[in-house]
Formats: C-alpha cells, sequence, structure tokens
C-alpha cells in the first residue's frame, strides 16, 4: 500500500476514491452485507471443497466471510493495488488465511483456465466495469459446469433525479444509469446464464447525525489518524463528502444477491409454465 506519511492537503483532495477509501481501513461490506453473504452461500451449496473466486474483493469482506465460514480455496482478485495490499493485511485470522489468497489483477481477463471455479462472485463492482458483457462472458468461462455465478449489487428501485446520478459518476469517474433490476436480469441472461435464486432487500437509511458520527470515527481510527489535526480535517471534509453522496443516492436504492447457474448447452433447459 502507498505510504500516507508524506500525504499533503492538495495530494490528499486530489487522491481518488478507492485510494482514499483503501486508506479508511473500512471493512467495505458488501450491499446487504451479512445478509446478502449468507443468501449467496447457502445458495450456491458451498462446502470445503468448493473453489470460489471473488473479482473486485475490495477490502476483503466477502472473501473473508466465505472462507472463514465454508473453509474452502477463496482466490479474492482487485485491480487497485491498495485494495489488495489492504485485504492481505487484514487476512490475520488463522482459519481464514490457511484458505484464503489475494491477487492484484484486472477482472475482464482473468489469468485462470476455463471451468476453474464453482462459483465466481462479485460485490458491488459490476457499476465500475465499463464492458459489462465482456466481464460476464470472461467469469462464465472460468465457471466450472454446473457452477454458480452471484452477483450481489445495488439497483434503482426508485425513481433517482438525474443530478445525483450525475454527481455519483463525477465524484467516481464512472458512468452508471438508473439502471433497475430487470436491467440486471436481462444483463445475465444476455450471456447465456440460467436464472437460480434472486433474493432483494432494501438498504438502511441512516439520519445525518449517524453519518456524521460515522465519518468523524472511520478517521480517527483509519490511517489519517496519525496525520495533524488539519489533514484529519481535510480527510474528514472529502469522506463526508462521498458519504453524503452516497446518503442521498441510497433514498432510492435497493439491493439484490442474483445466482445464475452455468449450465451446459447440451442440457438446454426446457421452458417452464407455471414455475422459474
Amino acid at each position: 500500500m502507498s505510504s500516507i506519511t508524506n500525504i499533503t492537503e492538495e495530494s490528499l483532495r486530489s487522491m481518488s476514491y478507492v485510494d482514499f477509501m483503501a486508506h479508511i481501513n473500512e471493512t467495505n461490506r458488501c450491499p446487504g452485507g451479512k445478509d446478502s453473504v449468507r443468501q449467496l452461500m447457502q445458495n450456491t451449496f458451498l462446502n470445503s471443497e468448493s473453489k470460489v473466486l471473488d473479482v473486485g474483493c475490495n477490502t476483503w469482506y466477502v472473501s473473508f466471510e466465505i472462507g472463514r465460514t465454508i473453509k474452502c480455496d477463496v482466490t479474492g482478485l482487485d485491480i487497485n493495488e491498495n485494495m489488495v495490499a489492504q485485504s492481505k493485511n487484514n487476512n490475520t485470522d488463522p482459519i481464514a488465511s490457511k484458505y484464503v489468497d489475494f491477487v492484484v489483477w484486472d477482472g475482464q481477463s482473468l489469468p485462470f483456465p476455463d471451468n476453474s471455479f464453482d462459483l465466481v462472485t462479485s460485490w458491488g463492482s459490476t457499476i465500475f466495469i465499463p464492458n459489462l458483457q465482456k466481464w460476464l462472458t470472461e467469469y462464465k468461462r472460468v465457471c466450472k459446469d454446473w457452477g454458480f455465478i452471484g452477483d450481489i449489487n445495488f439497483f434503482y428501485g426508485k425513481e433517482v433525479p438525474t443530478k445525483t446520478i450525475a454527481k455519483i459518476n463525477e465524484l467516481l469517474g464512472i458512468d452508471i444509469q438508473p439502471w433497475n433490476i430487470d436491467f440486471f436480469l436481462n444483463l445475465y441472461e444476455s450471456v447465456g446464464l440460467e436464472k437460480y435464486h434472486i433474493y432483494t432487500g432494501e438498504t438502511h437509511k441512516p439520519t445525518k447525525e449517524e453519518l456524521k458520527m460515522y465519518c468523524k470515527e472511520m478517521i480517527q481510527n483509519s490511517q489519517y489518524g496519525e496525520l495533524s489535526r488539519e489533514l484529519q480535517d481535510a480527510a474528514f471534509d472529502k469522506f463526508y463528502e462521498y458519504m453524503e453522496l452516497f446518503y442521498e443516492n441510497n433514498r432510492y436504492l435497493s439491493y439484490g444477491v442474483f445466482i445464475y447457474r452455468k449450465r451446459p448447452e447440451e442440457y438446454k433447459e426446457q421452458i417452464s409454465l407455471f414455475w422459474y
């Protein structure tokens, strides 16, 4: 991970979102938190013999939960070196560290042979990927026949103002649209995946006071807490700017656990009238 000791107020303000968050040391939970991970593990039938790929692992939350709970082989992968470095620093639990490893790589071109994993999962990373079909096709390639692709993602359950999405895109340097649940369902099926289990829920709506207290505590307990008071204040302002925008965006969001199966072509599913 890049050093924080030489950070100036100017470099702090210009730091990208992912690099800034890597120094926060936040256990960056997936949409829906433990509830989503439980849904994922239970409905993909993981066991101690399973091999799991966690793409866009961020600071390790899902990789840890699966490795520690199931005690199976988990590879966490992220394109951001700081995120992977933080994941490795976090991976000190004697059980999890035995089963979980992390690598730096681009999820759109995975360094694994075909049919390598029982589950390929991603959480909250879809919106950062420019070519979604290429991303899913690559996930499908490394997934075993009859294996699962499990995506844990936000979607817009309510109509969101255009200006809110524009601010999110500008702040994070991405290009999200007001994607609803149908967008994601159609996306997975467009690459020939079989719908297996869909679970949806609502996000927590914190108060403004909860938001400020969260930002203050996270800055104080992170690497930024080792800096001067002026730099801590600058870090708080930057973090609060992110969280305040997410707070606004959160008003319109729901989340889903989208589990699809890689069904072999020779076992094409028959059309069904009453059950899906």
